[in-house]
């Protein structure tokens, strides 16, 4: 697979939007880093295993949400002798999930909202917690809670939950927690890491604020220089919105474009894309049906749509390439959002990031340390990297570390 260089260099786009960082701003983040990282890792285990009981009491619970997080809580609450009252939806299909009844908001909340504790199991880029406790309490709900600290107290058999995982796990990484902060750039990406680092430590949901637009994603104004002669590497591609979002932020400019992606459904909807391209456009893409990973072989994949990925209950068998072994030429732009398998992946991609020095973007929110060790891993391939990171999703989701090499930060 060879990539070709085309086009002359040239930037578009370009606002500023964050103030430059200064010595008493990274200071004083730095002294709020110290203070969340002071608990020691035993207590905030212990404090894990019963802020639930201590903030629900006795009160019975209904889990508000029967998708795959609400069924998971449900599984786990009877495994240790727990058993809700229902499940609450706003729009039940259906009069039963797992063998509990299933409500509509209404019904719920005049059977059981003055007296029981609603467990808000929904989680996903497009719900806020805190829009959803709103809603309960608008409709009636006396007690609202999010599903994290109950979580916690069920411990292995619901976390890790993509960026959600047991608190003590950030203090025990305390020392990969700070070195990864201090590579951040900007006051905006110090921010959002604070937040982060706070809400996997105390579930605190108050303090996560509202993500940037998602058109963005990846291509951030105030992050990064996008060029007109980029040769973009898309590892996840999914149905072509990533090649999308480069038409539309690159305004139609650029060299190459190839997207690596395994799963039937999702490539299918990649081609259609690909194929309605205007003329010109098409002939510069290129499709690889694949998964990357630090070895090439086969592994079971799983998941649908934009969640599918690698993993070991899997029932698809795909193959898996290594980036070093199948990029020829020059990389400017490396995106990577493989549900997890970043980390791996970006072993196998030492090469070429230490030869081409390209842009990435790396999510971040498919596990709890990933949002340290992503730029850690970075830093160790190359060096003279700048590093700033975003969210486009609610509260954890769509959280993306920028590394950007001379000349592309904006």
């Amino acid at each position: 697979m060879v990539l070709a260089r085309g086009g002359t260099p040239g930037f578009s786009r370009l606002r500023a939007v964050h103030p430059p960082s200064t010595t008493a701003s990274r200071s004083a983040a730095a002294a709020e880093l110290e203070r969340l990282l002071a608990e020691p890792p035993s207590e905030a285990a212990r404090r894990a295993d019963t802020v639930f009981d201590e903030r629900n009491g006795d009160r019975p619970l209904v889990l508000y949400g029967a998708g795959g997080l609400g069924r998971q809580m449900h599984r786990a609450l009877r495994a240790v002798g727990v058993t809700p009252l229902a499940f609450a939806d706003r729009a039940p299909t259906t009069s039963e999930v797992d063998g509990l009844p299933l409500l509509s908001l209404a019904d719920a909340v005049q059977r059981y909202g003055q007296d029981a504790t609603f467990v808000v199991t929904v989680f996903n880029p497009s719900f806020p917690f805190l829009e959803g406790r709103a809603a309960l309490e608008a409709a009636g709900c006396r007690h609202v809670l999010p599903w994290l600290p109950l979580g916690w107290k069920l411990g292995d058999a619901l976390l890790p939950q993509y960026a959600a995982g047991r608190p003590e796990m950030v203090l025990e990484a305390a020392d990969d927690v700070r070195r990864a902060f201090m590579l951040l750039d900007d006051d905006a990406s110090r921010d959002e890491y604070l937040r982060q680092i706070r809400w996997r430590l105390h579930g605190d949901y108050e303090v996560l604020t509202a993500p940037l637009p998602v058109a963005e994603q990846y291509f951030s104004p105030d992050v990064v220089l996008v060029r007109d002669d980029e040769v973009f590497v898309d590892c996840g591609a999914y149905d072509g919105d990533t090649l999308a979002a480069l038409l539309e932020h690159a305004g139609g400019s650029f060299a190459r474009f190839v997207g690596f992606e395994p799963d039937p459904a999702n490539l299918t909807a990649l081609h259609d894309r690909v194929a309605g391209l205007p003329d010109g456009l098409s002939e510069r893409v290129e499709v690889v049906e694949a998964a990357v990973a630090s070895t090439a072989g086969t592994v079971t994949f799983g998941g649908t749509g934009a969640a599918a990925g690698i993993a070991d209950a899997g029932e698809l068998e795909v193959q898996t390439v290594v980036l070093d072994e199948v990029l020829e030429g020059p990389v400017t732009y490396l995106k990577m959002d493989i549900e997890g398998a970043e980390l791996d992946a970006l072993s196998g991609a030492e090469r070429t990031v230490a030869r081409d020095r390209p842009v990435l973007t790396l999510c971040a929110y498919h596990a709890p340390d990933h949002i340290w060790r992503l730029p850690l891993a970075v830093d160790q391939i190359a060096d003279g990297y700048t590093y700033r990171l975003r969210r486009y999703g609610a509260d954890c989701w769509d959280l993306i570390v920028y590394a950007l090499p001379p000349g592309r930060a904006a």
